[in-house]
């Protein structure tokens, strides 16, 4: 990430410091020495007067850091000459410093719970004497919602073999924001749920073979042995059984779900639903509609939860079938009161796009804005029918793997606020289509008086743990465009780092990149 620097010399902005500088300087001397009980005495000299070979500044590597209540975040900084650099914190704030040469190390900010925003100030002393001063980029997240909050997920899908099931592979996955792989039961998968336990990720484990191979006898003794050692595994989060099965073989996919659950009724039976754009549905799905088709599964083999794939991003255009299918499965997954799951394309497949940072959030957005509580990346490891999948089958990763890595912090930063949410409607801005109704002033809530969009957007309206959300989603993956929201009473937006900010009275105006999302807090 490009380095941000920031050069204050006791947050003198701009090379002068102005009144209100000055002040700001001299709150920061009294606030450090009456933390410290030392006198620091910085000028607020400007650095152009400095000779370039004694520049003296501080660098950090992100513009700002987000961080949740009674939990810790690591700043990492650079100066452009070694120092001695200590921290001050307030307001029941803490940081430590940690350097070993003097010019680059790492602050370790905690921040108190509840926690209102404070600054906290670094001091560096030179040898010869000189010292600067900066606060550092950490906001607090979400001073409204307290540490026990939950988080959406997401899933790589067709995980590793055994080839590639190594220490580095799994803390790979993790640190791109994985919760949850795929494991297949020809693989070594009791060590594969070991490194999943190791990293911290769970496990869904194909109990009859690979992708394809599931309709086995749910008896046998193949099964038996499997489920027998597997229940017991900290890691393993369920077992799937079948992969877009027709109604036609819900009889044996319940029996073999049965059987699964009578020894093992403590983790869920994951059966994957066919998408929504059948030309031929009778003769694909065994049902004359698709809302039949899934209600089938729901009732029939009793569910835990839905999950469906559809990738809708072809390479001029997006499959407009698959609101459809988000409409159809998020409603029958409420009706039943059950969660859904919901993929994303992030491999070269099939005729379709590349993954880019903008179609996966594009794809991964949309699933949240209708309600997804997991994220089902496919296919996380290249098959011999796909290709640039995040890591390839000989355990080289491209860049699939910084798109997926990108978004996945995006989506945990804020991921609190459609984790067990309830989705109270889903509007269109531009297209009116018989699955997707058109935002009318109605559905806003009182502080927020219209909603602009320069082109196609979707507008979730979400409530959660009585909160009251509005997610606007970019409908397009390839292009930009202009939202405004006119405010009539102060609001909040959360950006990608899950920081806030206050919306006062008027309008505010957001470039929202192709698949972006804005979310609003407005209650």
């Amino acid at each position: 990430m490009k380095k941000i620097s920031v050069l204050f010399i006791c947050l003198a902005l701009l090379f002068s410091c102005n009144k209100e500088d000055q002040l700001r300087l001299e709150q920061m001397q009294k606030d450090y020495e009456t933390i410290s009980g030392k006198t620091v005495d910085v000028e607020p000299a400007s650095q152009a007067d400095v000779p370039e070979e004694e520049a003296f500044a501080f660098s950090f590597d992100k513009a700002r850091y987000g961080v949740d209540a009674g939990a810790s975040v690591v700043v990492s900084y650079t100066l452009s000459r070694a120092a001695q650099v200590e921290a001050v914190a307030k307001g029941g704030w803490s940081a430590a410093v940690s350097s070993s040469d003097g010019l680059t190390g790492e602050i370790t900010v905690t921040a108190p719970d509840p926690a209102s925003p404070s600054d906290i100030v670094v001091i560096a002393t030179a040898p010869d004497g000189r010292q600067i001063a900066a606060t550092l980029p950490v906001m607090v997240r979400d001073p409204y919602t307290d540490a026990t909050r939950t988080d959406v997920a997401a899933l790589a899908y067709y995980g590793f073999h055994n080839g590639i099931a190594n220490d580095h592979n799994f803390q790979m996955l993790a640190d791109g924001g994985f919760n949850m792989i795929t494991i297949e039961s020809v693989d070594d998968w009791k060590t594969q749920l070991d490194l999943c336990q190791a990293h911290g990720v769970g496990g869904v484990l194909f109990v009859n073979g690979p992708a394809g191979d599931y309709y086995h006898d749910g008896t046998s003794t193949k099964l038996r042995d499997i489920v027998s050692v597997a229940k017991t595994h900290p890691a393993l989060v369920a077992y799937q059984i079948a992969d877009e099965p027709s109604v036609t073989q819900i009889p044996q996919l319940k029996y073999q779900k049965d059987a699964i659950e009578a020894m093992d009724p403590d983790h869920p039976v994951y059966i994957n639903l066919h998408p929504g754009h059948a030309a031929d549905p009778l003769s694909l799905y065994g049902t004359e509609t698709y809302e039949e088709y899934v209600e089938r599964f729901a009732t029939d083999c009793n569910l835990e939860f839905i999950t469906f794939d559809q990738y809708p991003v072809y390479q001029g255009y997006i499959d407009r079938t698959w609101y459809m299918t988000l409409v159809t499965v998020s409603q029958t997954a409420a009706r039943h009161n059950i969660p859904f799951w919901a993929f994303t394309l992030c491999c070269r497949e099939q005729g379709r796009a590349d993954p880019t940072l903008e179609n996966i959030r594009l794809q991964c957005n949309t699933n949240l804005a209708f309600g997804a509580q997991v994220n089902q990346f496919f296919v996380y490891r290249a098959t011999s029918g796909t290709n640039f999948a995040p890591i390839m089958s000989n355990g080289t990763y491209t860049a699939a793997y910084d798109y997926c890595k990108a978004y996945n912090q995006e989506m945990h930063n804020r991921g609190y606020v459609f984790a067990d949410c309830n989705v109270k409607a889903v509007r269109n801005t531009y297209i009116v289509e018989n699955w997707l109704e058109r935002l009318s002033l109605n559905d806003l809530p009182p502080q927020i008086k219209s909603i602009y969009t320069s082109r196609q957007t979707l507008v979730s309206l979400v409530e959660n743990k009585g909160n009251e959300y509005i997610a606007i989603v970019n409908s397009l993956w390839n292009q930009p465009q202009t939202v405004k929201v006119e405010v009539e009473d102060m609001i909040y937006s959360i950006d990608h780092d899950g920081v806030f900010a206050e919306l006062q009275p008027g309008v505010a105006e957001f470039q929202i990149e192709g698949g972006d999302m804005i979310v609003l807090k407005v209650k």
